[in-house]
């Protein structure tokens, strides 16, 4: 349930309800680092979850952070990680 709008950093998103910003992070990784880069984002704090899965993208990340700044920082931090090639971050839109 969205109960407000917030601007940080010049971009509008929506705030739920608990004040929780959630998102999926499409990742691709180098041949055969699919689980590894799977494993390694699963531990990081504010990721409730993250899978290999097929298909255009080769992870799936699900996210769920207190704010922006807090998802570009995990963000920088899964494309930072040995054997991803690119990642896609999709936030939330709760209606």
């Amino acid at each position: 349930m969205v109960t407000g709008q917030r601007t940080v950093d010049s971009v509008q998103m929506m705030v739920t309800e608990e004040g929780i910003v959630k998102a999926c992070v499409l990742i691709r990784v180098r041949p055969g680092q699919h689980y590894l880069v799977a494993e390694e984002i699963a531990s990081f704090e504010g990721v409730k979850s993250a899978f290999a899965v097929v298909g255009n993208a080769d992870v799936v990340a699900s996210i769920e952070v207190p704010n922006m700044r807090a998802l570009a920082a995990l963000g920088t931090k899964i494309g930072n990680l040995a054997g991803v090639v690119i990642s896609e971050t999709l936030v939330t839109a709760e209606a």
